[in-house]
C-alpha cells in the first residue's frame, strides 16, 4: 500500500513540474530575442532594487526611535483620489528623508478603482519604498494576487512592475491552475 502510494504520490509530483516546466518554456520562447533582453535587464534592476532595499531594512532597524502603533496609511491614490495602495502595522517607523516606512505586523493591500482589494502582502517585518512602490521582508511574507497566493522568506515585492522574488521556502498556492489532461 506505501509503495502505490509513494508511486502515485511521485507521478503527481513528476506531472506537476512537467506543467510547470511546460509553462516556463512556453512563456521563455515566447518571447523574441529583444523581449527576451528587456526581460532580463528588467529582471536584473529589480534584483538590484531588492538588494537596496535589505540594506536599507538594516538601516531602518539601526534607526528605529519610537515607532507608532496600529497605524493604517495611504502610500498611493487613484486619479479618482481613492486609495490605491494602504499599509496596515501593528508598529510602524516612517523616514520622511528616505521615504521608506518600516513596519512590524505589516499588512500592505492594493485596491482596484472601485475599492476592491486586488493584492495584499503580509509580512511579520518589512520596509517599503513609498517612492519605488515596492518592499522587502526578510522572513516570513506572502503575496495574494488574484487568486494566488505565493510565501516564503526573504521577499522582494514591487506593486508597479507587479512582480515578487522569493529568496527562500518559495510556496505557490493558486486557485485559477487547471491542470487538464495531466493524468496521475
Amino acid at each position: 500500500m506505501e509503495g502505490t502510494f509513494e508511486n502515485t504520490r511521485r507521478r503527481a509530483l513528476t506531472a506537476l513540474a512537467a506543467f510547470f516546466a511546460a509553462f516556463l518554456v512556453q512563456g521563455v520562447f515566447a518571447l523574441d530575442a529583444d523581449g527576451l533582453r528587456e526581460w532580463l535587464g528588467k529582471r536584473t534592476i529589480l534584483e538590484r532594487e531588492a538588494e537596496r532595499l535589505a540594506v536599507a531594512y538594516t538601516n531602518c532597524l539601526a534607526n528605529l526611535r519610537e515607532p507608532a502603533i496600529d497605524v493604517t496609511v495611504p502610500v498611493d491614490a487613484h486619479p479618482d483620489g481613492t486609495v490605491k495602495t494602504s499599509i496596515k502595522a501593528a508598529k510602524v517607523q516612517f523616514f520622511p528623508e528616505t521615504g521608506l516606512v518600516w513596519g512590524e505586523d505589516v499588512v500592505v493591500s492594493m485596491f482596484s478603482a472601485n475599492g476592491e482589494i486586488e493584492a495584499q502582502v503580509s509580512a511579520a517585518s518589512c520596509v517599503v519604498d513609498r517612492t519605488s512602490k515596492s518592499g522587502w521582508a526578510p522572513g516570513r511574507a506572502s503575496v495574494v494576487y488574484k487568486g494566488t497566493e505565493v510565501c516564503g522568506e526573504s521577499v522582494y515585492f514591487s506593486a508597479e512592475e507587479e512582480y515578487v522574488a522569493i529568496s527562500r521556502g518559495a510556496k505557490i498556492v493558486s486557485s485559477d491552475m487547471k491542470l487538464e489532461g495531466v493524468r496521475l
